[in-house]
């Protein structure tokens, strides 16, 4: 655009201010050029007073008063001329103002200036549309269309933080294909692009968008690891069907068993995976000591050979079945049992005659087949609450301590401690040992060398098929003086009276031993399976009456007194010992304690003794 300003004329003489518009789209500013010109009359040369040309607040010419008679400009008649650059606001927009003072002839001035309105500049940006499509693992294509040519094109994905410039090709559309994304991430695209007449930038709107990851694990079910067919049921998400997965099974920081080559459509839903005969027979190897465990179970999405993201966890139970897994006698029957002590089985004629606490029972059990990668650990016997164990198949459980129909059980442990076992009843014979239950032996009349005696001893049946197999078998004696180091030798008694649950014996005139001497006496009854000795000591004869140098004893055979008696001594009924001690009499003497014929008597107390180095007692009950 163009505009001029001019003064008032004198005699034809006047200034003109012509300014010229260039404008810069890029830029957002024009450039004025002025010519300030002297014009018109019919002298050559005028007085012109000072002159000065402002625009936009900046001086560009001033000339102080010019005479005519200096005949130059602008007193002469010709032009000056400049250039100014004015930068727009940032919507394009712009007025100035134009300051021009001056005056011909005259040394006053006047103001001749204005305003001036630029041109408006387009500074709109471009507007942009963006779109994505193509998501993978680790790219996007976007694409983006625009409102008018740019010719720069940007992305951020970190609201620029940092950004990329993919394309300086002009146009009002375009598409870009961004790689090196991380696989299972979320992201926020924007795009810029230089509005090409006015290199005005304009952004679109951000794009979330979200890169493929590895597939999720979302659900395993419990896995019997001893089913015929072996079948991991799971629930995944699946984001390509090209990808390829391996599920990891681990226990703890252990793998387990690692399966590849799974596929599945894309999407979220139902995938079995069923394990081969060998996947099987490793997981069931690796538990042959555990019914189950808790399982962590791994999924990795490959891409060809390249990971995807990262692997997806999920913890699930993997199990044995009592029902699969249960370990089996090779033999139906279980086992089988014995009497190993020979001297019971002599007497019962069969081994397989268990005798109450005579027999020793030993167990012969069946092998034991494990099943599923587990092995035989225990083999077990129990009866009446005893239980044997042992790691091979031959148990003693040794003698059995109750009689009548009792249940033997025999148990196979595997190791992972399931078990089978069987039970059966087996018949016990109630015996007890032989046994001497009274002896009275005693010389005659207390004091004769002729010995009498009465014995009685049981003797228990033993009943095996309905048969007796015990019987009474001896009863014998020996004896030595209670002094002596060692017995005579057993001599076997006749006469033994012999009855249907034991023996008696009885003889007033059994075996003579002097009087003179006391005897230990052994009595022995045997029957087929066991012994029983008894002991008793036959005291010395005691006469009723013994005689010695003036000295008399009575149930005394050594009196140390004129009269010694041994037992109480009682006139007309009482006893002496109360009418010379009765309750309240005081008995002091100079022993440290009681004569035993006087402290049988009732009750006594110790008191002070009034004799120094005495004792005293005084009767009191």
């Amino acid at each position: 655009m163009t505009i001029w300003w001019n003064t008032t004329s004198y005699a034809g003489r006047y200034l003109q201010l012509y300014i010229e518009e260039t404008v810069n789209v890029i830029n957002n500013t024009s450039t004025l050029n002025w010519k300030l010109s002297s014009i018109g009359g019919s002298d050559l040369y005028y007085t012109i007073a000072p002159t000065t040309v402002k625009i936009n607040g900046t001086q560009v010419y001033y000339k102080n008063t010019t005479s005519w008679s200096t005949k130059e400009f602008p007193a002469a008649k010709g032009s000056v001329t400049g250039s100014i650059t004015i930068p727009h606001n940032s919507d394009g927009t712009k007025t100035i103002a134009v300051s021009f003072t001056t005056r011909v002839y005259y040394s006053t001035v006047e103001e001749y200036g204005g305003s001036m309105t630029l041109t408006n500049i387009d500074r709109t940006p471009p507007v942009l549309t963006l779109s994505t499509s193509e998501v993978t693992a680790g790219s996007v294509k976007i694409s983006v269309s625009s409102s008018t040519t740019c010719d720069l094109w940007d992305y951020t994905l970190d609201n620029w933080s940092t950004f990329t410039q993919y394309s300086s090709t002009a146009g009002v559309s375009n598409t870009y294909t961004i790689s090196g994304l991380n696989p299972n991430t979320t992201y926020n695209v924007i795009i810029r692009a230089r509005k090409k007449s006015n290199r005005v930038v304009g952004w679109s709107s951000a794009k979330s968008f979200k890169t493929l990851g590895g597939s999720l694990l979302n659900s395993v079910d419990t896995v019997t690891a001893d089913a015929v067919t072996v079948n991991i049921s799971t629930n995944m998400t699946v984001y390509s069907a090209a990808y390829t997965h391996e599920l990891a099974i681990k226990h703890g920081d252990t793998t387990v068993l690692t399966i590849t080559g799974i596929t599945k459509s894309s999407g979220t839903g139902a995938k079995t995976i069923t394990l081969t005969s060998a996947q099987r027979t490793t997981l069931l190897n690796y538990m042959s000591a555990m019914k189950s465990f808790s399982g962590k179970f791994v999924l990795t999405t490959k891409s060809g050979s390249t990971v995807i993201g990262t692997s997806a966890t999920i913890t699930a139970t993997v199990q044995t079945t009592e029902a699969n897994s249960a370990p089996t006698f090779s033999n139906a029957a279980g086992f089988t049992y014995q009497d190993t002590n020979s001297t019971v089985t002599a007497v019962t004629g069969s081994d397989q005659a268990i005798v109450e606490a005579l027999s020793t029972l030993k167990v012969t059990a069946y092998a034991g087949t494990a099943k599923n990668g587990a092995t035989i650990s225990q083999y077990e016997a129990n009866i009446n609450g005893t239980t044997i164990k042992s790691s091979g198949t031959t148990l003693t459980v040794g003698p059995v301590n109750t009689s009548g129909n009792t249940t033997l059980t025999v148990k196979i442990i595997d190791s992972r401690g399931y078990s089978a076992q069987v039970s059966k009843t087996i018949a016990v014979a109630a015996y007890k040992k032989a046994e001497i239950t009274d002896v009275i032996m005693r010389r005659v009349n207390e004091v004769e060398a002729q010995t009498q005696v009465n014995i009685s001893a049981s003797i228990s049946k033993l009943m095996v098929s309905g048969t007796n197999k015990n019987a009474f078998q001896s009863l014998s004696y020996r004896y030595k003086k209670t002094s002596a180091s060692s017995f005579n030798a057993y001599t076997t008694i006749s006469g033994v009276t012999v009855g249907e649950y034991g023996i008696s014996y009885i003889n007033s005139e059994f075996i003579t031993l002097d009087a003179n001497y006391s005897y230990d006496v052994q009595f022995k009854v045997i029957d087929k399976l066991s012994t029983h000795i008894i002991a008793v000591t036959l005291a010395a004869g005691t006469p009723l009456l013994a005689k010695r140098t003036r000295k008399l004893g009575i149930n005394n055979r050594n009196p140390q007194h004129a009269l010694d008696v041994v037992g109480d001594i009682a006139m007309n009924g009482v006893k002496l010992v109360d009418l010379f001690y009765p309750v309240g009499a005081i008995y002091t003497h100079h022993a440290g304690s009681l004569p035993a014929a006087i402290n049988s008597i009732g009750t006594w107390q110790s008191i002070p003794s009034p004799f120094d180095g005495g004792f005293s007692w005084k009767r009191i009950s």
